[in-house]
């Protein structure tokens, strides 16, 4: 059909001229970001107080600022989202390129030194609010003197196949907290 277009998961000719400069070899698939939903419902609280804000007509200077400062943050947040979720980690035959928004990170197989699993949990005084669980990715600077660390949380889908995908492809193993689910 005229005027419409595939969605497909070929890398962007950035993510591409990066792999053939860093030598990853052949593109072999796209794991995406996912949208974080705690972002998209502080968005909702915040459509809904700007949206109260409209209706109900408040006409004093207070009003207007927290209606203008909340569109500003939402359509952030919606860019910030969009570029984000365009992105994401394209494996290639001898390592991978991660893309989000602008910022490009680019590892081979055998630069990788450790992948080790972290959990954090959140609490509200004593009360629990939730978890997140990441695995840290260490590898091998390309300018001495530099650690780098690259962090795989849950933004990527199928985060503890992803770190496993990168252990065996590596050959390093994951190190720490394995399983999201464990206490």
């Amino acid at each position: 059909m005229t005027g419409t277009s595939k969605h497909t998961d070929a890398p962007a000719p950035r993510v591409l001229a990066r792999a053939a400069r860093e030598n990853l070899g052949e593109f072999e698939r796209r794991v995406r970001r996912r949208p974080g939903l705690g972002g998209a419902a502080a968005c909702l609280v915040i459509l809904l107080v700007v949206m109260n804000i409209l209706v109900n007509r408040v006409e004093n200077v207070w009003g207007r600022s927290v209606a203008v400062v909340g569109l500003l943050i939402v359509i952030t947040w919606v860019y910030v989202w969009f570029h984000r979720v365009r992105g994401g980690l394209y494996l290639f035959s001898e390592g991978f390129v991660d893309a989000a928004g602008r910022r490009l990170v680019s590892v081979a197989w055998s630069e990788i030194r450790s992948i080790e699993g972290e959990k954090t949990q959140f609490a509200i005084g004593s009360l629990p609010a939730g978890s997140a669980f990441a695995y840290e990715v260490a590898f091998s600077p390309r300018a001495p003197g530099h650690d780098v660390a690259w962090r795989l949380n849950t933004t990527y889908s199928d985060v503890p196949g992803l770190a496993g995908l990168i252990s065996r492809r590596s050959g390093v193993p994951v190190t720490g907290l394995t399983d999201p689910y464990q206490l």
